[in-house]
């Protein structure tokens, strides 16, 4: 079996020099911390489980607002659909790990100003730029039917509208990249 690169309790990624544990029965892995805050396996069905006496020493579980799985109730992350949690507790977390979410909603920033630049150099790569693909190539094979047909005149309508067009998408991706945002820090 693979070994899994995230802890089957918490879901946050296991570092590769960090502690950790994996049950011998269910081969799940653990953060150590993990393992000894739920007192052993929380999978469900595994015989790896330690019978807990009493509810005092019981974990508590909640519900993942995504998926409706059962997740422990510290977790940050679903470990069945891989969902951020808590977004203030990844920033938090004692083991050092970063807001992933601003992270990656700044990568996936699409400057609209660059599109429409790059369309210059390549019609239809300003879509390409900001994932699509399939749009990108035909407005460049349409470009070039352009220029076939009609020449520089031809050419230079189909770049100004793949310019303006290119360019409005990055601005309406990057508010769709923005409200999701938003939606996920308000949960």
């Amino acid at each position: 079996m693979m070994k899994e690169n995230f802890c089957s309790t918490c879901g946050q990624e296991l570092r590769p020099k960090a502690l950790s544990v994996r049950c011998r029965l269910c081969m799940r892995n653990y953060h150590a911390r993990c393992w000894e805050k739920t007192g052993g396996c929380t999978t469900w069905g595994c015989a790896g489980k330690p019978e807990l006496g009493g509810s005092a020493g019981a974990p508590e579980y909640k519900r993942c607002p995504y998926c409706g799985e059962e997740i422990i109730s510290f977790a940050v992350k679903c470990r069945y659909c891989r969902s951020l949690i808590d977004p203030e507790a990844v920033a938090l977390e004692e083991t050092g790990y970063r807001d992933q979410t601003a992270a990656e909603s700044n990568r996936n920033y699409k400057d609209p100003v660059l599109t429409s630049l790059i369309n210059l150099i390549f019609p239809g790569a300003g879509y390409m730029y900001i994932g699509q693909f399939s749009k990108g190539l035909f407005w460049f094979l349409i470009a070039v039917i352009a220029w076939v047909f009609a020449r520089s005149l031809g050419l230079i309508a189909v770049c100004l509208w793949v310019m303006y067009d290119s360019a409005r998408q990055a601005v309406i991706a990057n508010r769709s990249i923005a409200t999701s945002r938003k939606t996920v820090q308000r949960n």
